[in-house]
């Protein structure tokens, strides 16, 4: 069902998604990634903006999504969009309809609405749904990827976006729902740190207990799935 590798350092683990970012862009037709926010991303973004990346990936035949958004605009430094595109796309010749945004300055529902258009129109199909060649995802401490948090996730929700809302912060998200995740052609978590450590192996840890956890529940169905961590992350997990 997943495939778990371990880095001994975070830079290798990077060097590894930037190699292999470039190795899809030169295949023969257009390749579509979900992308998440957060520091370890924003990592990947800074190594790919710089040679020999920028340069080597064919960047025409790629398109970028992302998993979740915050419901702010662009320029906000709470942007999943805006982080990436200052910290990696305003740096590359990546052709703006490339680029596939949520409008977190929209009200949510009018942006689900447009959302849910695009993905349905730009994707190919897979058991009727719209199909992501790879979607890279982070964990939260509380084992919530994308905006899929703990006690609020429809894992039957046939909508390819849901709405969320942060359990501490009441924040409003857009977020892929987890069928439409499910669907993926390939599916990588990248999780790194010593605060990850915990909930990794409790997200591998006894099933039944693992379950509460949305990370724990999303895998590609008919694809594959890695867990790609840091040695810190990774320290809590005991080998069979």
């Amino acid at each position: 069902m997943f495939e778990i590798k371990v880095y001994n350092e975070v830079d290798e683990l990077l060097e590894h998604l930037a190699e292999q970012l470039m190795a899809y862009s030169l295949r023969s037709k257009p390749y579509h990634i979900a992308l998440s926010g957060g520091s370890t991303p924003k990592a990947l973004y800074a190594l790919l903006a710089m040679e020999p990346f920028n340069s080597a990936i064919c960047w025409d035949n790629l398109h970028f999504w992302w998993g979740d958004e915050r419901m702010v605009e662009k320029e906000s430094a709470q942007s999943n969009f805006g982080e990436a595109y200052r910290t990696l796309f305003q740096h590359v010749p990546i052709p703006e309809e490339n680029l596939h945004p949520i409008n977190g300055a929209n009200e949510l529902s009018i942006e689900q609405v447009h959302a849910e258009e695009e993905i349905v129109s730009k994707l190919d199909k897979h058991e009727g749904r719209p199909c992501f060649d790879w979607v890279l995802l982070g964990l939260g401490e509380d084992g919530h990827t994308a905006s899929l948090f703990p006690g609020q996730v429809d894992y039957e929700a046939q909508s390819n976006w849901v709405a969320a809302t942060h359990p501490e912060t009441g924040e409003v998200r857009l977020s892929l729902s987890a069928e439409t995740l499910c669907n993926a052609r390939s599916i990588a978590f990248v999780v790194t740190g010593a605060n990850k450590a915990e909930i990794v192996r409790d997200v591998f840890g006894d099933e039944e207990e693992s379950e509460q956890y949305p990370a724990a529940n999303i895998f590609a169905f008919d694809g594959e799935t890695q867990w790609l961590l840091d040695e810190a992350a990774a320290s809590l997990l005991v080998n069979d």
